[in-house]
């Protein structure tokens, strides 16, 4: 009845209640008032009402509410553009039509960079329908977005993707994000990189790893020791080997950690003398999860 209530106050709060109580909320009749809320004339009752829905998430992705949804991404209002991004990402396959995935790729072009953040979010979310060579191109375009997060949603994104959207103007996309200025531009693009496994496995590729190993972003030295182990035998080479040794003796324990992990995964082409004298030294590590990879790895 709150949602019903004259004062906007009282109708933002029945919202926000209602997104507090999540799925538990989630019954045909809720969701029928939210749908009616997603047309209030505040802007904050939409946003709401958009934030209620989303984390009802696949419980309220009925055609009715992913319609009111799609009309909601054309809101002259950004906050409530963003919301409907987010929800009908949270809503998965489910929500996954032809009609959302257009508009959401619309909204990569959004004039407001959280709008486009969000819509890259949400096409990475919706699974492997979305992974289309329309959805693909615009990743790759808002990869070269003036704004980090936006670049970091396209990179998420494409990482969901897989090696369905490991197509060589991708990977040359992705080896150019490992180089951005923005230190979680480069970690997203290395973690990509490793979710696309060894089909993304080029020399360019590796060489580009090999110099993120010596990154001043601890994240970004940690998320390329994972992504060379992902890679498998391609990325086993003499020099990656010797660069993922150096990364034994980092002074951060992640890196130290996800060094082992990779040698480890790497086999018994990494079996040199220096790999294992260095791993044994690890097992002195004053760490737990150092000497457990290195006794791993061994």
């Amino acid at each position: 009845s709150a949602l019903g209530d004259q004062e906007i106050r009282v109708r933002y709060s029945a919202c926000e209640a209602l997104d507090k109580m999540g799925e538990k909320a989630a019954t045909n009749e809720v969701i029928d008032k939210l749908v009616s809320a997603l047309g209030d004339r505040d802007n904050s009752v939409r946003e709401s009402a958009c934030e209620a829905l989303d984390k009802m998430g696949e419980k309220a992705a009925t055609n009715k509410v992913v319609d009111k949804l799609i009309s909601a991404l054309g809101d002259q209002e950004i906050r409530v553009r963003y919301s409907a991004c987010k929800a009908l990402g949270n809503m998965g396959e489910k929500a996954a039509t032809n009609e959302v995935i257009d508009k959401i790729i619309s909204a990569i072009g959004d004039p407001e960079s959280r709008v486009r953040s969000s819509a890259c979010w949400a096409l990475g979310k919706m699974g492997e329908k979305t992974a289309t060579n329309k959805v693909i191109d615009k990743l790759i375009s808002a990869l070269g977005d003036d704004d980090y997060r936006v670049k970091i949603g396209a990179c998420w994104a494409l990482g969901k993707m897989g090696e369905k959207a490991t197509t060589n103007k991708v990977v040359d996309k992705l080896i150019s994000a490992l180089g951005d200025q923005d230190n979680s531009v480069r970690e997203s693009a290395c973690i990509a990189l490793g979710k696309m496994g060894e089909k993304a496995a080029t020399h360019e590729v590796i060489d580009k790893l090999i110099s993120a190993l010596g990154d001043q972003e601890i994240r970004v030295r940690y998320s390329a020791c994972e992504t060379l182990g992902k890679m498998g035998k391609k990325a086993t080479t003499n020099e990656v080997i010797d660069k993922l040794v150096s990364a034994l003796g980092d002074q951060e324990i992640r890196v130290r950690e996800s060094a082992c992990e990779a040698l480890d995964k790497m086999g018994e082409k990494a079996a040199t003398n220096k790999v294992v004298d260095k791993l044994i030294s690890a097992l002195g590590d004053q760490e737990i999860r150092v000497r457990y990879s290195a006794c791993e790895a061994l």
